[in-house]
This record gives C-alpha cells, sequence and structure tokens, in this order.
C-alpha cells in the first residue's frame, strides 16, 4: 500500500469512534481532510493544523449538526489511522 486507503480509513473510523455519525458524515470530515493533505504536497504539517483547518472548511456544514468536538475526534481517528500504516509522523 502506497497511499491511505480511503475506504479503509472510514472503516477504521468506525471501529473506534465513541458515538454514532452516519457514513456521509465520515466522508464529508474525511474529504475536509484530504483536501487539506493534498495542498500541503508533502510539506510537514502539525496534528493542531490539520484540526484547524477541518473545522474551518466545515464550519457553515457539519460543525452545527455534529458539533467541533466530534470532528475533532475524527480528525484524531483519521490521523490515528495514518500513523498506524506509516503515512503520517507526528511533527515536533
Amino acid at each position: 500500500m502506497n497511499q491511505p486507503g480511503y475506504y479503509d480509513t472510514v472503516r477504521y473510523i468506525y471501529r473506534h469512534i465513541e458515538f454514532h455519525i452516519s457514513e456521509d458524515e465520515a466522508y464529508e470530515v474525511l474529504d475536509a481532510f484530504i483536501a487539506f493533505w493534498n495542498s500541503k504536497n508533502g510539506q510537514l504539517v502539525y496534528e493542531d493544523e490539520f484540526k484547524s483547518r477541518v473545522l474551518e472548511t466545515l464550519k457553515w456544514s457539519l460543525c452545527g449538526k455534529l458539533g467541533n468536538q466530534k470532528i475533532l475526534r475524527i480528525v484524531e481517528l483519521i490521523i490515528a489511522y495514518l500513523r498506524e500504516n506509516g503515512f503520517y509522523q507526528a511533527a515536533a
């Protein structure tokens, strides 16, 4: 595997999440994460940058339905998936 698996990431989220989200919500958060990831073109990105950018991206759509804390938890799970599979190392 040379890049993160889109559907594998969503499965990981569902295996580890502590609350209910719809598939559409999971994909919307993941898509916002991926858009920011791709915009950085391999540059070093801190975990907090991912969180703030995803929240900013979703503030007019998903934040009202899910709330910031749930979105942040989903971002944490995406990062955990990436770490476990060797795609992301935390910036020091």
